[in-house]
């Protein structure tokens, strides 16, 4: 016989590694914060201690090195070629964005620092114990997404490493490759700061996606159970065990729109910082390839053109996979809505259970999804929109690009 170890899942059995793997790769860049499950209370003097990094780590990031780079700022965008100094006015603009993410991403973590762990992190935890013992097919999907976006995030940090070593052996001895090579890194901390906390946001989002779809199959079953009721002596009591189990229900539902809710509300300007840098980082991938390809024919296509359309693909995707988690709650949320129509009237009037169905209803019609500060809805349109605003920028760009190699 199989031994109950052997029957769990690759995830099962590794789950907590994955998350303290992420929890020491938080505290490496100074966000405490991050902690997924926690599995054991930090002690004070130590936590004071990596609050204490964290805040030191993030004014480094915030105050310190940009007043470096800009004082090198014409170092870095000195060169006699102008198509290639357009280049690096973009990738520039592209490090502002992160800039400006990290800034929202450092006060957001400081003003909402017991906020995020008792409202995002430890309501997350306690609605995993609530499920845990209902249907576990959904738990397949959310790990696939896990590992993909685990892979994923590993391969574009592996891909950026790699290239910050190449700048470093292709560039000389002098000042001006240093500086680069040091603001190639720099940009590199930048983007693993702010994908940290979209991770983080990420695994909230897998989450709340999970317990809808649990959710939903625990409503279907009740619902073929109160549709088998049949008239006789029991039925008041049938009806009343389902009435319990339905405002239980009702107040897990609500539960995972809390938690649903307060991410959003805590992470929203983050969010409109990734967006905004995925669509400059878009436009800057666009723009790199299109400048490598225009030195060379597309006969010879050189090692630095693949890996930096496998890293643009790679960070598309990573935007998309996110945005699309937010569709499919979106579409679960109408599922559930769905199935509460589905509910038969009991054949006798059972005042507390027919009040139940209602309650739940009404409380599902006010269950819209969260937009970003008011203004978008995270969903695949964002992305589509984020990916033509990009491409009819880097149109822009080429025709200046073609119109600096004419005077050139």
């Amino acid at each position: 016989m199989t031994s109950p170890d052997e029957r769990k899942s690759f995830w099962e059995r590794h789950e907590f590694k994955f998350y303290r793997y992420g929890h020491v790769y938080a505290l490496i860049y100074g966000q405490v914060v991050i902690d997924y499950v926690p599995q054991r209370a930090l002690k004070r003097g130590f936590k004071v201690l990596l609050i204490t990094y964290g805040h030191l780590f993030s004014m480094l990031l915030i105050v310190v090195l940009p007043g470096y780079f800009c004082y090198h700022f014409r170092t870095l965008t000195d060169t006699l070629d102008r198509r290639l100094q357009l280049l690096f006015y973009v990738s520039f603009a592209n490090t502002a964005i992160k800039y400006a993410t990290v800034i929202v991403t450092y006060v957001a973590n400081t003003v909402h620092f017991e906020a995020i762990n008792q409202r995002c992190t430890m309501q997350r935890t306690h609605l995993e114990f609530e499920f845990q013992n209902a249907p576990q097919e959904p738990k397949r999907p959310f790990e696939f997404f896990m590992y993909f976006k685990f892979c994923l995030i590993n391969l574009m940090m592996m891909i950026q490493v790699c290239g910050i070593f190449a700048q470093y052996g292709e560039g000389g001895k002098g000042s001006v490759s240093q500086v680069r090579v040091h603001f190639a890194i720099y940009a590199f901390v930048l983007w693993n700061y702010t994908e940290n906390m979209a991770d983080y946001c990420y695994w909230i989002n897998g989450s709340v996606l999970k317990y809808y779809r649990q959710f939903n199959l625990q409503l279907g079953s009740l619902r073929d159970e109160m549709d088998g009721l049949r008239p006789g002596g029991m039925l008041l009591h049938h009806c009343c065990e389902l009435s319990d189990r339905l405002e239980e229900l009702r107040r897990r539902c609500r539960e995972i729109h809390d938690l649903q809710r307060e991410s959003f509300r805590m992470h929203q300007f983050q969010l409109i910082g990734l967006m905004l840098s995925t669509l400059i980082n878009n436009l800057t991938n666009f723009y790199t390839l299109f400048h490598m390809l225009a030195k060379q024919s597309l006969e010879e296509v050189s090692y630095p053109v693949v890996v930096g359309s496998v890293y643009a693909t790679g960070f598309y995707i990573d935007t998309y996979i996110v945005t699309l988690t937010n569709e499919h709650i979106k579409l679960e949320l109408e599922a559930v809505a769905l199935t509460m129509r589905r509910f038969a009237e009991p054949r006798e009037m059972d005042e507390r259970l027919t009040r139940e169905i209602e309650h739940l209803s009404l409380e599902l019609l006010n269950y819209q999804p969260p937009m970003l500060c008011g203004l978008l809805h995270l969903d695949r349109r964002l992305v589509y929109l984020i990916a033509v605003t990009a491409f009819s920028y880097f149109i822009t760009l080429v025709q200046f690009d073609l119109y600096l190699r004419k005077k050139s």
